[in-house]
């Protein structure tokens, strides 16, 4: 197994696009990192130079003790799954486990034992015989995941392989996942657009926008301390709300005052406002979905009128609007709920809202940092 050591990489195509930007990133042996980020923010373009598939335009890369920028993909000693998973049709799924074996001339005995041992522990031993068109997705990614292991690499890359599965297999798979990665106690890297995947897989979170990290942290570091408010808005379902507001220092106290109200900052918070040297400012604050509670009218209470209610089970999604038009989440636990609040949650309802500082999050509304951090 491996460390995998990313120093200053980036990547610049033929017209002068730059993909990935000053990448720098030292990944453990052993450990599970996922890069997470929309569309474009180059995640897999940065995976794809690891794997030896995309040109490194400047930097190092080291696997292990060994720079390998200049080395061809299949002496790296990874493996890789991508997402289409690229089985060879016209074979079985054993004669797939198995191709990248018999390219290395290794003895048939132990490319039969490598592939029992992967089917096995992936629970499709007895598909082997069959070919890719005969199976589900979830099976053929699988032996996708299976071709890999085979090869018992240092490295693991998974380049958004369960993106074309439907919401019940994608979880059911997440889960797979992490068994297999117990059971091979190998590091990898992982590249995902969904943050789920990326809250329950990693041991650590790549953040990356436009080609930049933006924030590298645990998933509980980076739910409960975003660097800035893109990581603030693209960590947590639904999205965090922010709300533009003003911060006061008054007596040695803080308080938030959005819509009119006065809230205290006290506590963790507070204190941590105060070590940094902030006084009183206009900022963005965020607060997420499942922090806010509905409340009686008073003092501390944000009023709104209700718009939509998402009914999602074991929980609502309240999407209200504030008397100046200012639109907020709420995700209410349906078992909080009594009497007329169970079923009257209609469009128009009026409804009082508040949240505790120790939920608040503090941002500067021109550079969009976190003031905390």
């Amino acid at each position: 197994m491996a460390s995998v050591s990313l120093r200053h990489i980036k990547k610049v195509y033929e017209n002068k696009v730059e993909a990935v930007h000053d990448f720098c990133l030292e990944i453990r042996d052993k450990e599970f990192v996922v890069f997470v980020g929309p569309s474009g923010c180059g995640k897999s373009t940065t995976l794809r130079m690891v794997a030896g598939l995309e040109d490194i335009s400047g930097g190092e890369l080291y696997i292990g003790d060994r720079l390998v920028n200049d080395v061809e993909p299949k002496d790296r000693d990874i493996a890789m799954v991508f997402q289409n998973y690229a089985l060879y049709p016209h074979i079985s799924v054993y004669e797939n486990m198995a191709f990248s074996l018999r390219l290395r001339k290794m003895p048939n005995a132990e490319v039969h034992r490598r592939v029992c041992e992967a089917a096995e522990i992936l629970g499709i031993t007895e598909y082997l015989g069959r070919k890719p068109k005969q199976l589900s997705g979830g099976q053929r990614q699988r032996v996708a995941i299976g071709r890999a292991i085979v090869r018992e690499p240092q490295v693991f890359l998974m380049d958004e392989p369960l993106s074309n599965l439907d919401a019940k297999l994608r979880n059911q798979m997440r889960a797979e996942i992490i068994l297999l990665r117990q059971k091979l106690d190998t590091t990898f890297i992982y590249v995902t657009h969904d943050q789920t995947e990326a809250m329950t897989l990693g041991d650590r979170i790549v953040i990356m926008r436009d080609g930049f990290i933006e924030q590298v942290g645990t998933p509980m570091e980076v739910f409960e301390m975003p660097t800035n408010i893109f990581v603030a808005e693209f960590i947590g379902a639904p999205k965090m709300n922010i709300l533009k507001t003003r911060l006061v220092k008054e007596n040695g106290r803080y308080y938030v005052t959005p819509f009119g109200t006065r809230i205290p900052v006290d506590g963790e918070r507070a204190q941590a406002l105060e070590k940094k040297g902030v006084g009183t400012k206009d900022i963005l604050l965020g607060v997420r979905p499942e922090h806010i509670v509905l409340s009686a009218p008073g003092e501390h209470a944000i009023p709104c009128t209700l718009e939509v209610n998402e009914m999602m089970g074991s929980e609502l999604h309240l999407h209200v609007k504030t008397a100046d038009e200012t639109r907020l989440i709420v995700r209410v636990p349906t078992i909080n709920l009594e009497g007329d609040d169970r079923t009257n949650m209609n469009f128009g309802k009026p409804l009082n809202l508040t949240f505790e500082s120790k939920v608040m999050h503090f941002f500067d509304p021109d550079s969009q940092k976190n003031l905390l951090v």
